[in-house]
């Protein structure tokens, strides 16, 4: 069964929570407040603590990184139950957290080229008119010498 930590101040909880209900998915809620300690080892797990975090077949999935919307979670509840997870072996989470990492670094370095062209194309001078009427200097009159 699905398990749910929460927060009553989270309208996004909420939403989502009355969405699984009407999809007819049954969950248990955990109260974040409520179960400090369980809590709090979610977020030594995750390194967030953010809700609605969802355990579904000891998967932890977050949001905004594992679903964004109600609708999304729903079809990737549905999915799992069909199709149930199996258990990583400590080599494949291993793997898998060695693969998170270079799928972080490929990012990154996206980003930093993202973030280069940007700063090339918004910090060039700008160009120097040269049709521009530069004032010339006013030639000074000779006064007749005596």
């Amino acid at each position: 069964m699905m398990k749910i930590y929460t927060n009553p101040t989270c309208h996004y909880c909420n939403r989502i929570k009355v969405q699984l209900n009407e999809a007819g998915l049954k969950y248990e809620e955990v109260i974040a407040s409520e179960n400090q300690e369980e809590w709090n080892e979610i977020i030594r797990i995750t390194g967030i603590g953010m809700t609605p975090t969802i355990i579904m077949q000891n998967e932890v999935w977050l949001p905004n990184r594992d679903f964004r919307t109600a609708e999304e979670l729903i079809e990737r509840v549905k999915h799992f139950e069909a199709n149930p997870m199996t258990t990583l072996t400590i080599e494949e989470k291993v793997d898998q957290l060695h693969n998170s990492v270079k799928n972080i670094s490929l990012l990154i370095n996206q980003m930093n080229q993202s973030l280069t062209k940007i700063l090339q194309n918004t910090t060039t001078p700008p160009p120097i008119n040269t049709t521009q009427n530069i004032p010339q200097p006013v030639p000074q009159q000779q006064t007749p010498q005596q």
